[in-house]
């Protein structure tokens, strides 16, 4: 094994948002063990990702940290951004025309900061975004979000039975060249087509020279099946949606039991 992919929320990280001893042990094992790489693969800012895992004392494992599933690749080690994919202005507005953005709760995600069109009133699930990652939440005309030079990815927010119902509604919809994903139980990613945490993977793959053999994917949500189908042994937390463990060679415990320390343990 020389790819570790790994995501973060419900994965990597424990219900209070903290990577345990027992995680972080194990990531210096993989390491040490297989000379191998580690890849963070994130619907996380990159930004945010750099400064939580610099925080959790885990930067200096990591290799490769992919942010918005894939919009932002960062090289650690080179210290150097290796892919950027940044959403245009008619883009924003021919997914905002055939899906009619207006019906949903919704956000724009920059780099730094978070994008709420005026027109609407701000939902808790945008504000609990923002205070998680350390945004700061502002308030644009939607002329002025049209116009923005920095968007990844629109991110729909609601509750837990709604999102489901959307996201079906959202797929017929979209054009073409975007998809949308659950990122979460309250949240919908709207991202071109080809971006995702499966071309992280293919990326690094590529970059390493790697057989499928050699990665690990390890995640809880479905926005990690692209992961899952770029990677030779798929590992399924204990608390992942039923989609994701039906596709995983092997379910883990879950992410309040060091899950990831667990499977890193059986599989080397």
């Amino acid at each position: 094994m020389k790819l570790l992919a790994i995501d973060m929320d419900g994965t990597l990280l424990n219900s209070q948002g903290h990577i345990s001893f027992e995680n972080r042990q194990a990531l210096s094992t993989f390491v040490t063990r297989t000379n191998g790489a580690i890849a963070i693969c994130s619907a996380r800012p990159l930004s945010t990702l750099l400064k939580l895992l610099d925080t959790q004392q885990v930067l200096p494992l990591v290799r490769y940290v992919a942010g918005f599933n894939g919009s932002q690749i960062f090289d650690a080690m080179e210290n150097e951004l290796l892919f950027e994919r940044i959403m245009t202005g008619e883009e924003i507005r021919g997914v905002d025309a055939a899906v009619k953005l207006c019906q949903y709760d919704h956000h724009f995600f920059t780099a730094n900061k978070i994008m709420h069109r005026n027109d609407k009133p701000v939902s808790p699930y945008s504000r609990y975004e923002a205070e998680v990652f350390g945004l700061p939440l502002e308030r644009y005309s939607l002329t002025d979000i049209y116009h923005a030079a920095d968007i990844f990815k629109i991110t729909l927010c609601g509750d837990k039975l709604s999102v489901p119902l959307w996201q079906k509604a959202v797929e017929r919809h979209l054009p073409v060249e975007f998809s949308c994903m659950a990122t979460g139980a309250n949240y919908i990613d709207i991202q071109p087509v080809g971006v995702d945490k499966g071309s992280v993977v293919e990326q690094i793959k590529t970059s390493l020279k790697l057989d499928e053999q050699d990665v690990i994917a390890i995640g809880d949500r479905q926005n990690d099946l692209p992961m899952f189908n770029a990677a030779g042994t798929k590992v399924a937390m204990g608390n992942a949606v039923k989609t994701l463990r039906q596709a995983a060679d092997i379910v883990t415990l879950d992410n309040d039991r060091h899950g990831v320390a667990y499977a890193i343990k059986q599989l080397i």
